[in-house]
């Protein structure tokens, strides 16, 4: 079996001074160069565990190691966590509106030091490979929403990151839009043997998945025995 990339133990985290109970015990394991999707209904805390796993909210008790680093005891700024290790695709890409397609890319680059003539060479080829070696300079409003997301996609990956952490990636996609993201992380991630964690509320993105991780109040579900 594969190392673990993430362990986390008993992870706890509320809100509303402790009314709000978003995850309620949670464990899990994930290896290394799997692509798992975090199911589950609205409210069912998939987001907030994704938060926890990249480093932009921290548990209110329990374990949890990422990519082995402790996210728990470690409590220093974590943005050079982020940096080095994570790349991040929201639902509404987050893209700026005025840059052009290559300076989006570029964005989780901007804290590094030298080589930009290489950087640079490694966003123009990963805007190729999603396809979008003709839309470089074009900015976010000129671009379809597919279009944007795959800019998503090559920003995630500029860095080399070990995780990519997606939120309802395709959330805002048409079906065909949708199914050209999810084939792309999926190869993507394939290629590079990074780990992708994939959260969502539709059993059709799930499916592309190696594996799916069921959340419903704030806890993981256990599997249904056949």
């Amino acid at each position: 079996m594969s190392e673990k990339i993430i362990i986390a133990k008993d992870l706890v985290k509320t809100y509303e001074n402790g009314r709000t109970r978003a995850l309620d015990g949670v464990s899990l394991e994930i290896f290394r160069g799997e692509a798992v999707a975090i199911c589950g209904p609205s409210g069912s805390g998939k987001s907030t565990l994704l938060n926890l796993i990249g480093a932009l909210d921290r548990p209110d008790s329990g374990e949890l190691i990422v990519a082995g680093e402790n996210l728990v005891r470690q409590r220093s700024d974590l943005a050079d966590f982020r940096a080095r290790k994570l790349g991040l695709i929201f639902q509404l890409h987050n893209l700026i509106p005025a840059l052009t397609a290559l300076e989006n890319v570029l964005i989780p680059t901007l804290g590094i030091n030298g080589g930009r003539r290489e950087i640079q060479a490694q966003a123009k080829m990963l805007l190729e490979r999603v396809g979008l070696h003709d839309k470089t300079h074009r900015r976010p409003p000129e671009l379809s929403g597919g279009e944007r997301q795959r800019v998503a996609v090559a920003r995630a990956l500029v860095n080399n990151p070990e995780l990519i952490l997606a939120d309802e990636p395709t959330g805002s996609l048409d079906s065909k839009s949708e199914k050209q993201v999810l084939d792309l992380l999926r190869e993507l991630q394939t290629e590079r043997g990074v780990t992708l964690i994939l959260v969502t509320h539709d059993p059709r993105v799930a499916q592309s998945a190696d594996r799916v991780i069921e959340l419903l109040d704030g806890c993981v579900r256990a599997p249904v025995a056949a």
